[in-house]
């Protein structure tokens, strides 16, 4: 078993190493392969391994740093509320830039992609509609 261990801990020092070869030295995949002395397809693995784990590492931090923002932001909601319901309307301005906050950090204002495709008949359609209405403004 504690074979497996070094070998682990091995295949995650190469791995380490192969994605620091490529984005700080800008290293080619063979270039990397001829340095460590090791197969080329197995940089590969190494990289694409490491990228992933480099992807989750970051998501978790953005998970993380997320969670404290919206709880601080939680913290002074809670602290304007009393002034809020007694009617102050510097604590309404400032609960109302607390909720706009709140709603950019989870992605509330984020833009919707929209896949429009437009047809020969779509346009045909169109242009039919077009001339109705012109007919019903000559009327």
């Amino acid at each position: 078993m504690p074979r497996r261990n070094a070998n682990h801990d091995l295949g995650l020092v190469r791995q380490h190493e192969v994605v620091r070869l490529r984005t700080q030295e800008k290293l080619q995949f063979r270039q990397i392969a001829e340095r460590l002395d090791c197969d080329v397809k197995n940089v590969y693995v190494a990289w694409k391994r490491g990228v992933a784990e480099l992807a989750a590492q970051a998501a978790e931090a953005h998970g993380e740093y997320l969670g404290e923002q919206l709880a601080n932001l939680a913290i002074a909601i809670d602290s304007l509320m009393p002034k809020v319901i007694k009617g102050d309307v510097r604590a309404v301005e400032g609960l109302v830039k607390l909720f706009d906050h709140q709603a950019k950090l989870l992605g509330l204002f984020a833009p919707v992609k929209a896949n429009v495709t437009i047809t020969d008949e779509m346009t045909a359609r169109i242009t039919a509609l077009a001339e109705q209405i012109a007919e019903l403004d000559e009327v």
